[in-house]
């Protein structure tokens, strides 16, 4: 069995990503009237981007799963980003979509692959129980997740770095010794 992800990502689909964060960045930046100051943007309250947040992890931790259920729908949500990522950058811009995959990709241990499965069961919980809001942000996080995961600029680092922190966790918990 493989236990690192053969995906790669093109820079179409690191742009979708950068541009699904930058697209509720924006929003919560402008606050939407709430809060104090004239014209609203006063109400940047980072507690309303936890639902974006915590569901970028989860795609981020998604992609490097090398199979499953869950690692062959980031896989394939990976490979449409790309696909439709590619074309809009080449059809808007006329450059090329080189791939941007970082070298030395981390894989998930057991334990981290056990504690990815509880976290995806977590936030399907909270998308089937929320408000519609919060179902956008949640499917606009996992997808900007997946999308930013295994590029090798600053979110690739961060997607490293939560790989490492799930699988420490997630051996601690599950009482995996390897």
């Amino acid at each position: 069995m493989n236990s690192i992800t053969t995906a790669t990502v093109s820079l179409g689909a690191v742009t979708i990503g950068l541009g699904i964060l930058a697209w509720h960045l924006t929003k919560w930046w402008r606050g939407g009237g709430k809060g104090p100051g004239p014209g609203g943007g006063g109400g940047r309250d980072p507690k309303a981007l936890i639902p974006l947040l915590s569901s970028m992890s989860l795609g981020m931790i998604a992609i490097t799963a090398a199979g499953g259920l869950i690692g062959t729908a980031a896989g394939f949500l990976l490979n449409t980003g790309s696909l439709i990522g590619n074309w809009s950058l080449t059809a808007a811009t006329g450059t090329v979509t080189p791939e941007v995959t970082r070298s030395g990709l981390k894989a998930l241990s057991p334990g981290g692959c056990a504690l990815l499965c509880i976290y995806f069961v977590v936030c399907v919980a909270l998308w089937k129980s929320g408000a519609k809001l919060l179902k956008g942000k949640i499917a606009a996080g996992v997808t900007a997740g997946v999308m930013l995961g295994l590029s090798a600029g600053f979110s690739g680092m961060a997607s490293v770095a939560l790989v490492t922190i799930t699988n420490t966790v997630g051996d601690k918990i599950t009482g995996v010794v390897l």
